[in-house]
């Protein structure tokens, strides 16, 4: 009902209002629902003990759990490699300064990377021969697929970790895949490789890190 200028009612016809479609509503109701129950299990990514059965099962992938970055730390020549957490597949928790004391290689792949696949077998080989400890950290994906990946590949001697929602990759400013970067014993970046790696550039960095 309404009322006109002359102050009589007048009465409106409620059928012309606009109303939301039954099917469009429930749509909308039911993406709101996912959205929450999605909203309230993310956090479980970041949480030891949820990623800790994450890794259990025949997959063997780490994940990463916690960036644990000092202000100071940042992703290029010079600067103190970000550190950050994670569960290994056997269970304990582990972090990157832990492996002071000796060189490390980490390197930012995906299974849908040409170039990573074709320098992966090259890591693995360097691994095996230098011991130097490969971290190939993988950007948001299934570990069912990262394991077939290293099956696929027989890669034997590099450690798959997961970064399920990117932060450690934003921590190193990594924008192209593969980057690699060269960490010596004190845990300071040396060098920073984009691009898939050759034997000669291996080798070469790899000498930076462990000098005579």
């Amino acid at each position: 009902m309404s009322i006109e200028p002359s102050g009589s009612p007048v009465e409106t016809d409620r059928s012309t209002e606009t109303r939301i479609p039954r099917p469009v509503a429930a749509a909308l109701i039911g993406a709101i629902v996912i959205a929450a129950v999605v909203a309230m299990l993310r956090p479980a990514f970041l949480d030891p003990a949820s990623a800790s059965t994450a890794v259990a099962g025949p997959s063997h992938v780490g994940v990463i759990t916690t960036d644990l970055a000092e202000s100071n730390a940042a992703g290029r020549v010079g600067e103190k490699a970000p550190d950050f957490s994670w569960v290994t597949p056997d269970g304990p928790t582990t972090r990157l300064s832990a492996l002071r004391g000796r060189p490390v290689v980490v390197n930012f792949w995906a299974t849908w990377c040409v170039p990573c696949r074709t320098e992966m077998p090259l890591l693995d080989a360097s691994a095996k021969e230098t011991g130097v400890s490969f971290l190939e950290v993988d950007l948001e994906e299934d570990p069912q697929a990262i394991r077939a990946f290293f099956d696929g590949l027989q890669l034997r001697h590099l450690s798959p970790l997961l970064d399920s929602d990117g932060v450690i990759f934003r921590r190193w400013g990594v924008v192209s895949l593969p980057t690699t970067f060269f960490v010596d014993r004190d845990g300071i970046v040396r060098q920073v490789e984009i691009g898939p790696l050759t034997p000669e550039r291996l080798r070469t960095d790899l000498a930076g890190l462990t000098p005579p």
